[in-house]
């Protein structure tokens, strides 16, 4: 027999650390279903936050904002933001009635016991959920290692840069948006090519969120970096100084080097456009006419204000942000891209249509990157209306873009989200086939989070086929992965696809 937990029309396993709801299974991180068990163990009761870190990430030392987001992503996960009660300064609990009870642990699970028939049937919200988390937070196929896989046969491989958030000495509350605002003009001066790839935001912080890297971080932590994700070149910046005369100290850190370096300047843009010089000058890049482009102090901190409220989940105070820089600024495509990431979330998918085909006429003119960008975002948003052909034909079009620009993180993510419409309708060989490019394309990057996953969900496609060889082997790929570079958040993962070696074909080869 095996302990399950009922609450709010969800059914909560344990054992796989997933929580069903009708024909809906999605699988939870490890820490955060750790969460999930201490609160529905005790509903109504306040834990605090010094017990709950304390008893959850007893193992390594993070900072309270990592308690706080997993309590968001239960919050999304359950469809409610009352499921879970905040007491200021007190704590969290569980706000919904929770039934405990036992099960034979033979009950085959929804998603489990479907067949290819039954596939086609799954409501795509499932497969919407997962997408739009992996791109919008920013999803989850970005990372790291030189690895090269069987079925992986890539052409070249990029370098990675990663910008981190920038640490402000400048006094005074006038300057809070510098952290983000900043290192968003940093990597938005830097152009993406064939040879190097720029890291977006999000993704900066979901490889900082796997290397338990706080955001206000040691440098001597940053190194880190180097062993879950892809990156080849991190950048540190530090501001300082007062009104016209301003200090930017920097570095430039790979594996086996650091190079060091301090700007002066009159104003934030000329600082910002130097900066950017000195990491182009060390990749080789090209950069946006930073200096003409830079954007005033106050739509600055309108986008640093709006990329915080995003992280923080606070879907609709990023929205009105966002649309007042706009409004300030009808150009910024970025602003545009922002406001949709807030849109998709809330489920607005008819007004993230609209915003898209408006920002479209802008991106063509200006950004095939940022087109590229736009035309996933759209079929993010058509797959939510569970119109999948749509879907398809707009994935088609940000391939096309994406390849023309060399955006491979798009390309990656792209054919990840074609393989799992292609699954959901028991198309298996296409979806094998969009499975091996996302990996593909993973390689390029050297994504060893993104690789991980794509090969347990290859694996789990593989055995539902009943090519347990090949499954295997998808298998033994993810597991070195994930025990090479200590990924710990997807070691759960890993044990709920568990898929043995097929020992009666070993022995009809050794005979």
């Amino acid at each position: 027999m095996s302990i399950i937990y009922q609450s709010q029309g969800f059914i909560i396993y344990p054992q796989r650390q997933t929580i069903v709801k009708g024909d809906e299974e999605t699988q939870v991180r490890p820490k955060t279903f750790a969460l999930l068990m201490h609160l529905l163990e005790k509903p109504g009761e306040i834990l605090s936050k010094s017990y709950l870190l304390d008893s959850i990430w007893d193992d390594v030392k993070v900072e309270e904002q990592v308690l706080v987001q997993s309590i968001r992503e239960l919050r999304q996960l359950f469809g409610s933001a009352d499921i879970i009660q905040t007491y200021p300064r007190k704590g969290y609990a569980w706000a919904a009635d929770v039934e405990k009870r036992e099960q034979c642990q033979a009950a085959p699970a929804a998603l489990a016991a479907a067949t290819p028939a039954t596939s086609a049937s799954y409501s795509l919200r499932k497969k919407l959920y997962a997408l739009t988390g992996l791109v919008l937070t920013v999803g989850l196929i970005l990372s790291a290692l030189l690895f090269q896989t069987k079925t992986q046969a890539t052409d070249f491989q990029t370098e990675v840069v990663v910008v981190m958030p920038v640490k402000s000495q400048l006094p005074g509350n006038d300057f809070d948006w510098v952290p983000l605002g900043v290192m968003d003009q940093i990597i938005h001066s830097l152009i993406s090519n064939k040879k190097v790839q720029v890291a977006p935001l999000e993704y900066v912080f979901q490889i900082m969120q796997y290397a338990h890297l706080p955001r206000v971080y040691e440098s001597d932590e940053t190194p880190r970096l180097f062993d879950v994700s892809g990156t080849t070149l991190i950048v540190e910046t530090q501001l300082s100084g007062v009104l016209e005369n301003y200090r930017m100290d920097y570095k430039l850190r790979t594996k086996n080097d650091v190079k060091r370096g301090v700007i002066f300047a009159k104003d934030l843009n000329q600082l910002l456009f130097k900066l950017s010089e000195a990491v182009a000058n060390q990749t080789g890049q090209k950069l946006h006419n930073a200096e003409q482009n830079a954007q005033s102090a106050f739509h600055n901190e309108l986008m640093a204000r709006g990329v915080e409220k995003l992280d923080q989940e606070d879907f609709e105070s990023a929205q009105n942000l966002f649309k007042s820089l706009i409004k300030l600024d009808p150009d910024n495509l970025y602003a545009h891209e922002q406001l949709i990431r807030a849109l998709l979330r809330l489920n607005n998918f008819d007004g993230a249509k609209r915003e898209i085909d408006d920002s479209l006429t802008l991106a063509n003119t200006k950004d095939k990157q940022s087109a590229a960008r736009l035309y996933f975002y759209r079929a993010i948003a058509l797959m939510g209306e569970q119109d999948i052909t749509n879907a398809l034909s707009s994935l088609d079009k940000a391939d096309q873009l994406a390849n023309a620009s060399d955006t491979v993180l798009i390309q990656a993510q792209s054919s990840e989200m074609r393989a799992e419409i292609q699954k959901s309708a028991g198309n298996f060989v296409q979806a094998e086939a969009s499975y091996a490019q996302a990996l593909k394309f993973n390689g390029v990057i050297r994504c060893s989070i993104g690789m991980s996953s794509t090969h347990l969900k290859l694996a789990q496609l593989l055995a539902q086929e009943g090519k347990i060889d090949k499954a295997y082997d998808h298998y033994s790929q993810a597991k070195q992965l994930i025990e090479t570079h200590q990924l710990d958040d997807m070691r759960a993962y890993l044990e709920s696809v568990k898929i043995e070696k097929n020992e009666k074909n070993q022995s009809s080869n050794k005979i």
